[in-house]
């Protein structure tokens, strides 16, 4: 493996790990927003990851951004506070299983959107592994019977909007220190949801400090956020869009580990298969290239 095979593996690594973090939020978000409205849980925990990476950025991290990087960081928060808007209210209107398959449609829609905006078509292996992802998103939630309801389609909007981000970090990102850049998007979501929470919540702040809400915003903040979105910013564009979101389809497969292990949910073996499905989807898009390269120099020899 030459060292451009090393540092997009490590990369893909540190991508994969963020989806661990995220699968372990699916029941804990859902247990935090009925202590506290939506929007003032996402601004605190948002607040929170917010000041932690001002910390951990300091002024080197702050002088790599110039007026296009403050701009950027904006855009991309934006983008990210409205996925996670829709996503969480949409989460209080429909299952967890169905949150998790809608949210995954974000595979489909990054290579579809990657072509026309990035000019960046994806690749045969990779058509091939966002179908297999598909597949086992769908397996890993099916249940019967099958309806979409309002919070359904929150969700979907939800999947656009993180399929925008994808993009958006592929694009942008270059040239700018991952902590300080992570540090603008979050901010502008802390903002955004504090906004949101003092004109449409009764309540913006915890009027009980509980041992749950208080292990949910340690979890969501530091590593669900602060850790997450600083190795997205900082290692996503060392891969493609579509590579990077069949490596976010793990999300739904850790939320399902998490369910069973936390919440005492019972996963199907169709569940199980579709978690496997997921896996294989990843395989094939990673091994695909190396044997279409490895083909290719046999033939010329």
């Amino acid at each position: 493996m030459d060292q451009k095979s090393k540092r997009q593996f490590f990369a893909e690594f540190m991508l994969a790990s963020v989806t661990l973090f995220w699968g372990a939020t699916f029941p804990i978000v859902k247990d935090a927003i009925n202590e506290m409205p939506v929007m003032a849980f996402l601004w605190v925990r948002f607040a929170m990851a917010a000041v932690l990476l001002a910390l951990i950025a300091g002024r080197t991290g702050f002088a790599s951004l110039d007026r296009r990087g403050w701009r950027l960081g904006i855009l991309l928060g934006t983008l990210l506070f409205c996925s996670y808007l829709f996503q969480t209210f949409g989460l209080e209107r429909t299952s967890s299983a169905n949150a998790g398959f809608l949210t995954g449609l974000g595979v489909v829609w990054v290579p579809l959107m990657a072509g026309p905006i990035l000019k960046k078509p994806a690749a045969f292996g990779s058509k091939i592994g966002v179908g297999l992802a598909l597949a086992g998103l769908f397996l890993l939630t099916w249940h019967t019977p099958w309806t979409i309801n309002f919070g359904d389609l929150l969700v979907v909007v939800c999947s656009l909007f993180v399929a925008l981000h994808i993009i958006g970090l592929d694009a942008f990102t270059r040239g700018y220190d991952g902590r300080a850049l992570t540090f603008v998007q979050i901010a502008t979501m802390a903002v955004l949801g504090c906004i949101g929470s003092l004109a449409f919540e009764p309540v913006s702040w915890p009027q009980n400090w509980t041992g749950s809400l208080i292990f949910a915003f340690l979890i969501t903040s530091v590593f669900a956020t602060a850790y997450a979105f600083w190795a997205m910013t900082t290692f996503q564009n060392r891969t493609t869009p579509t590579r990077a979101a069949l490596i976010y389809t793990l999300e739904p497969v850790f939320a399902a580990i998490f369910s069973v292990w936390l919440a005492g949910d019972r996963l199907t073996a169709l569940g199980w298969f579709g978690g496997v499905l997921i896996v294989t989807g990843m395989i094939v898009a990673e091994v695909w290239p190396l044997m279409s390269k490895r083909a290719a120099i046999a033939k010329l020899s």
